[in-house]
């Protein structure tokens, strides 16, 4: 429903209450006088309101032209008619989690380096061990710059919330990553393990520290979230080398596979 009234008019509220209980989407368009500036001064009136209205041309070609369904009606119509979704792709559960309970990583680092993927990668990881997983992703709308993060939880049992507040795993691989979590740093606790690139800073904080110097490994820097990944699997830190080769089975075809297990598999080494 589209319609052009005047506050003023005898037949406004019935006008309005049209609009309300219309089966779709209605415009109307209310002429009326603000009496919150230069009321006194103002030489708008009711009647200048009404014959300015009975200058402006009609509305029925408008209307005609865009009188359709309602589009929740039209959108559960079109639905019915298509072929049903098929259930998801089950993962197998194949391998066995490290620990039990729930686990909390957060990924930081910059645009390139395949910190979604590689939180993804982790989440595949856990649904491989019978795990429930969420993540959490954080990255700006520019393309190719700024922070990537990535905040993944694992658990035996359903997650009902998914924030995070003191993790067990940190990984630093970029300063526009660290600078979107300063606070959250500074407050870590000893039990936290960060696992940090050479070269980037962190805010003075008590978690443990293991620095890595992906480039003298001769690693690529989108390569380093996976790297990092490895490392945590060869450590058997919330997941392992068989959880994260599942995963990767389960993310990549043929070639990029044979790539990223090439990396885990050097750095597991």
């Amino acid at each position: 429903m589209v319609s052009r009234v005047s506050a003023y008019q005898k037949d406004f509220v019935p006008t309005l209450k049209e609009a309300i209980t219309f089966d779709g989407f209605s415009m109307l368009d209310i002429w009326g006088i603000c009496p919150g500036r230069y009321t006194r001064r103002n030489k708008l009136t009711p009647k200048n309101i009404e014959a300015t209205l009975a200058q402006l041309p009609e509305l029925p070609d408008f209307k005609s032209r865009n009188k359709r369904m309602e589009y929740g009606k039209a959108y559960r119509q079109e639905a019915a008619s298509q072929k049903a979704p098929s259930d998801p792709v089950p993962i197998a559960v194949t391998c066995a989690a490290p620990q039990s309970g729930r686990r909390e990583v957060i990924i930081l680092g910059g645009a390139g380096q395949r910190i979604i993927t590689a939180g993804e990668l982790l989440c595949l990881a856990g649904a491989s061990a019978g795990c429930h997983a969420t993540q959490k992703n954080d990255y700006p709308i520019t393309v190719m710059r700024g922070h990537s993060v990535s905040e993944i939880i694992l658990s035996d049992i359903e997650i009902e919330y998914t924030g995070i507040e003191n993790p067990s795993i940190v990984i630093a691989l970029a300063a526009e990553g660290v600078n979107r979590r300063k606070k959250m740093l500074a407050d870590l606790s000893s039990e936290t393990l960060v696992i940090k690139a050479v070269g980037v800073e962190l805010p003075h904080c008590q978690a443990t520290i293991t620095e890595v110097d992906f480039k003298a490994k001769k690693i690529k820097s989108q390569d380093w979230a996976l790297a990092a990944l490895a490392i945590l699997a060869r450590q058997n830190k919330v997941l392992t080398i068989d959880m994260l080769k599942a995963a990767l089975k389960l993310r990549f075809k043929t070639a990029v596979y044979e790539k990223a297990l090439a990396v885990a598999e050097t750095v597991a080494a």
